[in-house]
């Protein structure tokens, strides 16, 4: 069985089990799961959950205990440690791990979700990285184009429902070109590392069916100025327990 560590999230609120070597969840999955917690649904899927960082975040950020949060996973090792670590954290709310790939899901999750939200592997194939490690392969790589992993998860969502997503900035126009005619109120989210780079992430939330307009966002900066500190206050604050509306 491979090697695994203990890592605490949310100032101590949550204690994750994830692989040592290979992919482990960050700051995407505490971004994401901040933005998440923003959507007041009673109803939401994680696709791609991992071992259930985000997953588990959001439903201890809302504290509701009438949430029902579903989690889809493909890969074994990660959907049975996702079983594991909702077993280890008692958080309000119904949490479950489904056993499954987003690109052929159980019919039965069709279109029963207010929110779908995901961290998606960032490269389509294994050409677009070089020499990627057997345990990161997954985490990775989509194995597909990312318009298809969008519609996917635009199909599991209720008619209205709501969309979100963290992946590369330079992938935003395959992200808006996916949307387009399926989703509307597109909010975009540029993620940059401090004041005045370019953006490394975005978050884009959108609603299935709706037609208004894109909103550009202000967006976070992740740091301070060079040797003011690791956090931005911004991003300190979603790290103490609060939430991003985008």
């Amino acid at each position: 069985m491979p090697a695994t560590t203990l890592d605490i999230f949310l100032k101590g609120g949550l204690t994750i089990e994830q692989p040592s070597d290979g992919y482990r969840a960050g700051t995407d999955a505490v971004l994401l799961a901040a933005a998440a917690a923003a959507v007041a649904v009673p109803t939401m899927l994680e696709v791609g959950c991992g071992v259930g960082v985000a997953l588990l975040s959001v439903a201890a950020l809302r504290a509701d205990p009438h949430l029902a949060l579903t989690g889809l996973e493909k890969d074994p090792g990660a959907y049975e440690l996702a079983r594991t670590n909702l077993t280890r954290n008692p958080v309000p709310g119904r949490l479950n791990v489904v056993h499954g790939d987003v690109l052929n899901p159980d019919p039965a999750l069709i279109g029963q979700f207010d929110l779908v939200f995901s961290n998606p592997p960032f490269f389509d194939d294994d050409q677009a990285i070089r020499d990627p490690a057997v345990s990161r392969q997954a985490a990775y790589i989509l194995g597909a184009p990312l318009a298809d992993w969008i519609k996917a998860m635009l199909a599991l969502a209720r008619p209205k429902g709501r969309f979100l997503m963290i992946h590369r900035a330079d992938r935003l126009p395959d992200m808006l070109a996916a949307l387009a005619g399926r989703a509307g109120d597109i909010g975009v989210c540029p993620i940059r590392p401090r004041a005045g780079d370019p953006a490394k992430r975005v978050l884009v939330s959108a609603k299935k069916g709706s037609r208004a307009p894109l909103r550009l966002l202000a967006g976070m900066d992740m740091h301070p100025p060079m040797g003011e500190g690791r956090f931005s206050a911004a991003y300190q604050a979603i790290c103490d327990g609060g939430v991003l509306a985008v």
